[in-house]
């Protein structure tokens, strides 16, 4: 069924809750009846809600909407007076990043740089350096506690850092790079003890696996000049994107509070629900780990894009002009009042007026649409709509299982990845098994096994969630 008010629209019920959804072009039906039907799973329904004082508001979903675990990706919920921790999932924070690179063409991109980017990503050559103070900073006060903190000092990677550009670009960031938070979750005392001693960090600075990684691309079609132009981005301008989120931290947050959910020591009728009303002392807690797994993301992206760019450097030999084009998350949870805005794998899309301080403030927040390795990245403006709930689909989706694409994905001989192992290696000769793996995990993430892009923000642009900015062409895909 369609809404009145938008054809592009369709209206769903999952446990009692209407369902708006913008559906991508290529949907298969059965693909969407398995990822409605998770949803009605994951959502609690109207008098169970009732019963811990919370209320399910609304419901959205996005273009590249398909099943998850536990729960779809693709989701948006308003949520009154409760937090559904599993409607985010463990990956908290995760979100995108996209710096534009002012000295650099695409022949700079040249083959060295696979074996600085495997040196500095995979192989110990991140040198992150942060002391127990910087490391509390983080986690309370995201990226401005880190820069504030780092300004007594720094050591590696940091010590390149041109601190003055790097407030600037808070500017340019998601709630400027940070979430409140009251305190350090105790699961991360021990990493935040406070201290002055420099250890090398094990986290930050990490991509992770799954569908993380760090691309370097040519901005290829400029669709709207002016917004491209307030991005900094022009034809023929290369870009680095970043994929990744709060890595630990996310998951120990996550599985601390199911944990303690399913005890049964909190009085919780609903494990599915963390109500402020019933259980105020875990919902606080949620939401403090919450916020510096989110801060903590934040930081790695931040750590990831520097340690992209001195990669660069090393390989050209001087040093890279950058600037951020924006950087946001799309699994997290935003609290407006007694109403909490949870999105699973969904960016926001606002529009005009609705971003206070920001230079995008009267043009629409960006919005960065990765496609698969191959099909390119778009950025596009989030128009505030609000039948979409101010949201924007995360990605193309995917179309294949992990394990399907394993099994009919094929590799495009021209894509240019690099990760933790060198395939050409010679050690690996008579390592059938080794080459096997690494040719599987490639095609989890081949192009055949996601959508195409233009199936996904096509609808986005027809139901007037977002518009087209610019197209990245990829050249080069980090992949952990």
């Amino acid at each position: 069924m369609n809404s009145p008010t938008n054809p592009v629209i369709r209206v769903d019920t999952a446990a009692g809750h209407v369902i708006r959804s913008v559906v991508a072009r290529d949907e298969p039906e059965r693909h969407r009846a398995r990822a409605v039907s998770d949803l009605c799973s994951a959502l609690p329904g109207v008098e169970a809600a009732e019963r811990m004082g919370a209320e399910i508001v609304r419901v959205a979903t996005t273009p590249d909407f398909h099943p998850g675990r536990p729960v779809p990706v693709g989701v948006v919920a308003d949520v009154r007076g409760a937090v559904l921790p599993h409607l985010v999932g463990n990956d908290i924070g995760c979100g995108m990043r996209m710096i534009v690179l002012e000295n650099v063409s695409e022949d700079d991109l040249e083959p060295l740089l696979d074996r600085n980017l495997r040196h500095v990503f995979f192989q110990g050559g991140r040198d992150v350096a942060l002391t127990g103070r910087d490391r509390q900073a983080v986690l309370r006060e995201g990226l401005p506690g880190l820069l504030e903190s780092i300004g007594r000092g720094r050591e590696g990677l940091l010590s390149r850092l041109d601190l003055e550009a790097a407030w600037g670009d808070l500017d340019r960031t998601c709630d400027a790079g940070v979430f409140a938070s009251c305190a350090v979750d105790p699961g991360f005392e021990h990493y935040a003890r406070i201290d002055d001693d420099y250890r090398r960090d094990a986290i930050l600075g990490t991509i992770g696996g799954g569908n993380h990684f760090v691309e370097f691309g040519v901005v290829d079609r400029v669709a709207d000049g002016a917004y491209a132009a307030a991005c900094g981005l022009a034809r023929g301008k290369v870009v680095i994107v970043v994929h990744s989120g709060s890595l630990d931290f996310g998951q120990r947050v996550g599985t601390a509070v199911r944990e303690a959910l399913h005890s049964g020591r909190h009085g919780v009728p609903d494990y599915r629900i963390l109500s402020h009303e019933r259980n105020e002392p875990l919902f606080e807690r949620y939401l403090d780990g919450h916020a510096n797994a989110a801060n903590a993301a934040f930081a790695n992206r931040f750590l990831i894009g520097l340690a992209a760019v001195e990669a660069l450097r090393r390989t050209i030999g001087r040093d890279v002009e950058h600037r951020l084009v924006y950087d946001a998350p799309h699994n997290t949870v935003w609290q407006d009042g007694d109403v909490v805005r949870h999105r699973k794998g969904a960016c926001p899309a606002r529009g005009v007026g609705t971003l206070g301080g920001s230079p995008y403030e009267w043009i629409g927040e960006p919005v960065i649409l990765p496609g698969s390795m191959g099909d390119g990245t778009w950025l596009l403006r989030g128009l505030g709509n609000e039948e979409g709930l101010q949201s924007s689909a995360h990605g193309a989706g995917r179309r294949l299982s992990r394990q399907e694409a394993r099994s009919a994905a094929r590799l495009d001989a021209s894509l240019r990845v690099v990760g933790p192992v060198d395939p050409n290696d010679p050690l690996l000769r008579g390592r059938a098994d080794v080459v096997a793996e690494l040719e599987g995990r490639l095609k989890e993430e081949a192009p055949g096994a996601y959508r195409p892009i233009e199936a996904v923000v096509d609808p986005m642009v027809e139901a007037g969630m977002v518009s087209r900015a610019a197209k990245i062409r990829p050249v080069l895909t980090v992949k952990g």
